[in-house]
């Protein structure tokens, strides 16, 4: 009897396949239960007022996912961020940026911080500044962010 069984137990390759595919539907359930997460924080952030949503994708371990919640006038009323180790990372409340507290702060204020961010330190609070930019951009009627009005301008010049 050969093929899967062999002499009543599995061989290597079949058990390298068996691990592989258990792994994979382990990814797949994670995904699923994370996009569940962020839903649940959308809606969440949304009863707070204006939402802006921002990434910033890590290599491995160092990515994160931030919603930053704004009333009309601009007064930041609440955040959460989603960073951690892949499928395991959920959203969780945070209170400060570039070490001042964003709850009762002003989005236009942190955008003005953000201006003079080196680009390694803007690397590293991407999600942050794309989640500010975003509610900028709503609060001011602007189409694009700045980034992406930065993008635009390099493309038309090159």
């Amino acid at each position: 009897m050969s093929g899967i069984f062999a002499e009543g137990r599995l061989s290597g390759l079949s058990i390298a396949i068996l691990v592989l595919f258990c792994l994979i539907a382990i990814q797949s359930v994670g995904g699923y239960l994370q996009i569940k997460d962020y839903q649940k924080a959308i809606r969440r952030m949304r009863k707070l007022g204006n939402v802006g949503v921002g990434q910033r994708r890590g290599r491995f371990l160092n990515g994160h996912v931030v919603i930053i919640a704004c009333d009309q006038a601009g007064v930041i009323t609440g955040a959460e961020i989603m960073d951690g180790i892949g499928v395991w990372a959920r959203f969780h409340k945070t209170d400060s940026f570039l070490d001042q507290p964003l709850v009762g702060s002003t989005v236009s204020s942190f955008i003005e911080k953000t201006e003079d961010l080196t680009k390694a330190q803007f690397n590293r609070w991407r999600g942050y500044v794309r989640a500010l930019e975003a509610l900028d951009a709503r609060l001011s009627g602007k189409e694009l962010t700045r980034e992406q009005e930065r993008y635009m301008e390099k493309k038309r010049k090159g």
